[in-house]
């Protein structure tokens, strides 16, 4: 009779675990998905500033329709967020590379190719 009553006992026990388990996937999935997507809102923020200074006269500040001498201090941006680390490269008249790096995991980077009216996301 013992037997009979502690199957059932050890089945729940089984079951709850693999939920919890389950569980705690589906949880670090999502903080995944929260970091990239707060990543991509940096990155395209960054580049919506940098499209700005590109317009603004120099006399104010600005770029004068160019990003050659364009840096994050000239778009009043900390380059070291909590979630990533920005970096600027290919500075040229018409466009500039901008990219995040994960700090929580450095193989996951996003790089988007800003020009004066447009953003391409490169591979």
């Amino acid at each position: 009779m013992g037997n009979q009553q502690f199957l059932p006992f050890i089945l729940a026990a089984v079951i709850i675990a693999l939920a919890v388990v389950r569980g705690m996937e589906l949880y670090r999935e999502e903080v995944d998905l929260h970091h990239r997507d707060e990543i991509a809102k940096t990155l395209v923020a960054a580049a919506l500033r940098a499209q700005a200074w590109y317009r603004r006269p120099a006399a104010m500040g600005g770029g004068e329709r160019s990003f050659a001498t364009l840096t994050w201090a000239k778009l009043n941006i900390n380059p070291v967020t909590p979630h990533a680390v920005l970096s600027m490269s290919h500075r040229q008249h018409g466009s500039v590379c901008l990219t995040a790096v994960s700090l929580a995991d450095t193989t996951q980077r996003l790089c988007y190719m800003v020009f004066p009216d447009s953003l391409a996301l490169m591979p």
